[in-house]
């Protein structure tokens, strides 16, 4: 009887341990932004979904691929958080990584990993599988129809919206 009831524990926690593991993986593998806005307030978006031409949509709600919403025309740039740009960092000659650049610019701006700089309107939206599922987890930059894995871009500066007459 006492074995059978180690034996039970024993089963327990390895159940438990896998079941912890499993949760900690999936909510780490999660990229965080930080969003600058135009008024020069920041904030750290985790996961990010979705961008189309009028929002972004990010964070949690409960649901996958549902959570917060910003309109795009709030926002003047995005970058990816610094210890998720040090961790991708396989360059052994210590590079540093891009800048997030100054300034205006005319079209939207996406600066990668590598230091390429990509003009063009940019939209996010999560990744389809072969067979046609939706991957929330593996958003993608869609940019002059290059689709694009969002862990490749350190930055991306949006251009000014235009006003309505």
């Amino acid at each position: 009887m006492i074995l059978s009831k180690k034996i039970s524990m024993v089963i327990a926690m390895f159940c438990l341990g896998i079941s912890c593991e499993m949760t900690a993986f999936a909510q780490g593998g999660w990229d965080v932004w930080t969003v600058y806005l135009r008024d020069g307030s920041r904030i750290d978006a985790a996961p990010v979904w979705s961008l189309d031409k009028k929002v972004l949509k990010y964070g949690m709600s409960g649901k996958v691929g549902e959570g917060k919403q910003l309109e795009r025309s709030l926002i003047v740039s995005m970058s990816r958080s610094v210890a998720a740009r040090a961790s991708m960092n396989t360059d052994s000659s210590g590079n540093v990584p891009p800048a997030l650049p100054q300034g205006e610019v005319a079209k939207d701006l996406v600066v990668m990993g590598d230091g390429r700089r990509v003009s063009g309107a940019v939209l996010i939206r999560a990744r389809k599988n072969g067979s046609g599922e939706i991957q929330y987890f593996s958003p993608v930059l869609v940019q002059n129809r290059v689709e694009t894995d969002l862990k490749k871009v350190d930055h991306i500066k949006f251009a000014k919206p235009k006003r309505s007459p």
